[in-house]
């Protein structure tokens, strides 16, 4: 950081503009890799202004982009689109194929996000074409592998088997590892999602075999969080606890905030089963502390919601139905259909519980309207794309 603030302060003192975006988008990329993604933000801007001053388009493509990467790390999905349309835009009017691509498949991560799966196909199948067209074997593989996710999402589990599975392929036949080790991670969730708990251990296990080989770390820590996920799913909480807190230990030595949230979250639901509300308490506070402070809309939602379910547990309703609203406020904010529904379906459970029935009614049916529409959508554009 020191070196590129250095660089900064020398491009400003010889008004070379080009030089000093360029400086800002440096010290973007720092902030980036440190998981500080409201500085990387503020960089990125200062960085666009100067591509906007001098006229450069390519570079404010380049910004647009990076801009909705750290926007979508934040959990902030509505400006994220923003500007990565803003460089779709530009890149297609200037033909640029490549980032026209890398542009579609981030796009697809978005819409993924908030749970609009079939726009986020539809991004990702147009960045398998083009990357398909221009022979880049190794971003084929990538986008393989987030189509299959997505395809996950949408319960298309043997589609989800199959794009993997080509990811994996060509992983191997180019000799990435890291990229074998990920397409591992995501047969081990698909296993997961179809009961197969012992395939999904194995898979997972593989993937952090090679993580630990070629010392990815963050992989490493991802593979340990998945594996605590899966023995959580199958009772084993005590398994998971172990598995989750060697995630928690890598995360916080890499400093990786968002992953270290994540484990804390998920160490939270941990002792929320085991009947440790008070131990679930602690740690989905220290989650929903480090969202904030990173800006992650998402996770902040996920954890309001977590929370509202432990005092659920409790008894204590008033509070459950305080963080539970505060979760579905989020979750409209960022054009989170699917959480909405998810989150009117949770405080109906509560109004319910609490004996009001009037209000449980109109949450539930508000949840079912949303489910709905997602599902009518959902069939309108599968029609569509069958044509």
């Amino acid at each position: 950081m020191e070196y590129q603030q250095l660089a900064l302060a020398i491009r400003r003192k010889i008004g070379d503009r080009q030089g000093e975006a360029t400086a800002y988008g440096n010290l973007r990329i720092v902030c980036y890799s440190l998981g500080d993604f409201r500085e990387a933000t503020k960089y990125q801007q200062m960085a666009l202004a100067i591509r906007q001053e001098i006229g450069d388009r390519q570079g404010e493509a380049a910004a647009y982009g990076n801009l909705g990467n750290a926007l979508l790390s934040l959990g902030n999905y509505v400006k994220a689109q923003e500007y990565l349309e803003r460089a779709l835009l530009i890149n297609i009017a200037a033909g640029d194929k490549e980032k026209e691509s890398a542009v579609y498949a981030n796009l697809g991560t978005v819409f993924h996000s908030v749970g609009q799966y079939e726009k986020a196909k539809e991004c990702l199948e147009k960045a398998l074409v083009i990357r398909t067209e221009i022979g880049d074997r190794q971003r084929v593989g990538a986008v393989c592998g987030k189509l299959a996710t997505v395809l996950l999402s949408l319960g298309e589990y043997a589609k989800a088997k199959e794009y993997v599975e080509r990811a994996l392929e060509i992983n191997v036949e180019i000799g990435d590892r890291q990229g074998e080790a990920i397409c591992f991670g995501i047969l081990g969730n698909v296993f997961e999602s179809l009961g197969e708990f012992a395939k999904a251990i194995g898979y997972l296990k593989k993937a952090l075999v090679i993580d630990v080989e070629i010392g990815d770390r963050q992989g490493e820590a991802s593979c340990y969080g998945n594996l605590g996920n899966v023995y959580q799913s199958t009772g084993r909480f005590f398994i998971a606890k172990e598995y989750l807190q060697k995630a928690l230990a890598i995360n916080l030595e890499i400093e990786d905030k968002q992953g270290e949230a994540s484990c804390y979250g998920n160490l939270g639901t941990v002792f929320h089963y085991l009947g440790e509300h008070f131990k679930a308490k602690e740690y989905l506070e220290k989650a929903l502390v480090i969202s904030k402070e990173i800006g992650d809309k998402q996770g902040e939602a996920s954890f309001y919601a977590d929370l509202g379910a432990v005092f659920k547990s409790v008894g204590d309703f008033e509070k459950a139905k305080e963080f539970l609203e505060k979760a579905l406020m989020i979750r409209r904010e960022i054009g989170d259909r699917q959480g909405e529904a998810v989150g009117y379906a949770n405080l109906g459970t509560v109004f319910q519980i609490a004996g009001d029935y009037s209000k449980a009614k109109e949450f539930h049916k508000k949840a079912l309207a949303i489910r709905r529409e997602i599902a009518d959508k959902r069939s309108w554009e599968v029609a569509t794309y069958q044509t």
